[in-house]
């Protein structure tokens, strides 16, 4: 049967890859290229998103960005899953399609033992004589095309990639450097892999003008779907009810919920208490880009002491977003955030967490050492189209919780919000269900 890819399935999406910052921070690194094995970096190189990042299954995608210019970027990906370029078609002008290990070596391996030979794969099965629609024409084309060109393991597609790149003798970061060890057993002797965990990061810090545009819509979508939440809360509500709410909401408007937090350990007294402040944390996804949010609700007459809390708070956001600016610290914003919160009448305040957000909730680079937490965010200075939020969660027992953030992003002049900034305290009547 002859088949023809349909070109405009299979069309490359705008790039989420911000190509000028990965190439300079390759130059800063020293590095020839990058390989990605974690799904946020294999998405963010190619734009393809496997059904295996859902499921959180290792090792079965790659992708290779040369830093020289001229150099082939490729995707390896499997032969059962090539259908889905049709949904997330990569701008990667290579692809190497993996089938499955036969156990076989190739006749007239190379001097390394070579490569061993992959099973045969044409796609799966089409009805003689169907008439076939436009995607399913594509599907057979795209596995038509690898069929004589398979690699028999994802590691060996990798291996292929570094060498039709011109990398195998170079200095190549990556996010899981235990590649490295597979890659000396299949003959790569002269790589040199450093560990890329922090250059993804950093590289991805500043957005590309496609990943703004998701990311308003994320932040969009999530706020809509914490609203719903909080106008779900009464006396009495637990926080399961008002969690599935968010979620369903979150998945209406095309999203999925990551989680919704009222303290890390649920409500204090289980449900929503009349007087008691609680807060509303919301990080949820949409086209796999983190929206976050935070809010504070009351049940009841607020007490002036929460209002005079809040109304800090806010003081301290402003002040913080006033300090925006490329090249203002990380560290600076804190300072400035936390000395203005506390000047405003809210002297307990302590604890606030400006974070780059985008493909992870902390989209920067952390600090990973045994005298760190793993999550540690390194310090940084802030840069134009850097998405960040200011994060300002405050819980104390035995009185209630409090929570301020919203999305920005970093522009020249200062910033423009991706959230509403509606951070005033929302109050709920009494009797309300």
């Amino acid at each position: 049967m002859s088949t023809e890819l349909e070109p405009t399935l299979l069309a490359p999406q705008s790039m989420f890859l911000n190509k000028p910052r990965a190439h300079d921070v390759m130059a800063k690194h020293g590095l020839d290229g990058l390989i990605a094995t974690f799904p946020q970096n294999v998405y963010y190189l190619s734009g393809y998103w496997d059904t295996q990042f859902d499921s959180r299954w290792p090792f079965l995608n790659y992708a290779v960005l040369p830093r020289e210019e001229g150099r082939p970027a490729t995707l390896v990906m499997r032969t059962v899953t090539l259908d889905r370029l049709s949904l997330f078609p990569t701008w990667m002008p290579n692809i190497i399609a993996v089938s499955d290990y036969s156990g076989r070596q190739k006749v007239g391996g190379t001097s390394d033992g070579g490569e061993p030979r992959a099973v045969e794969w044409r796609g799966w099965p089409r009805r003689p004589g169907a008439t076939l629609s436009p995607l399913e024409r594509t599907w057979a084309a795209l596995a038509d095309s690898h069929a004589d060109n398979l690699a028999a393991t994802s590691a060996w597609g990798l291996r292929r990639a570094l060498v039709e790149a011109g990398l195998e003798g170079g200095r190549v970061g990556c996010d899981d450097p235990r590649v490295l060890g597979w890659l000396r057993q299949m003959g790569l002797d002269r790589i040199e892999i450093i560990d890329a965990l922090n250059v993804f990061r950093e590289i991805r810090m500043v957005k590309s003008a496609t990943e703004v545009e998701i990311m308003r819509r994320s932040a969009i979508v999530n706020e809509e779907a914490l609203e719903a939440s909080v106008a779900a809360a009464h006396e009495g509500a637990t926080w399961r009810e008002l969690e599935t709410v968010y979620h369903v909401e979150h998945v209406k408007r095309g999203g999925r919920g990551g989680h919704i937090l009222t303290a890390l350990g649920g409500l204090p007294n289980e449900r929503v208490v009349r007087g008691e402040a609680f807060l509303f944390d919301a990080l949820g996804e949409y086209e796999h880009y983190f929206g976050d949010l935070g809010r504070t609700a009351v049940v009841g007459q607020p007490s002036a002491e929460l209002e005079r809390r809040m109304k800090a708070l806010q003081a301290g956001w402003r002040a913080g977003c006033e300090a925006i600016r490329p090249g203002l610290k990380r560290s600076a914003l804190i300072a400035t955030v936390i000395e203005a919160v506390r000047k405003s009448g809210f002297p307990e305040y302590f604890y606030v967490s400006p974070h780059s957000i985008g493909l992870e909730h902390t989209d920067s680079p952390v600090l990973v050492s045994p005298h760190t937490h793993g999550v540690e965010t390194a310090d940084y200075a802030l840069e134009v189209n850097m998405v960040i939020n200011i994060d300002m969660p405050y819980y104390e027992l035995g009185w209630g919780n409090l929570h301020i953030e919203d999305t920005v992003l970093v522009t020249k002049d200062g910033y423009e919000p991706l959230t509403s900034e509606r951070m005033e305290l929302r109050v709920i009547p009494e009797g309300v269900r």
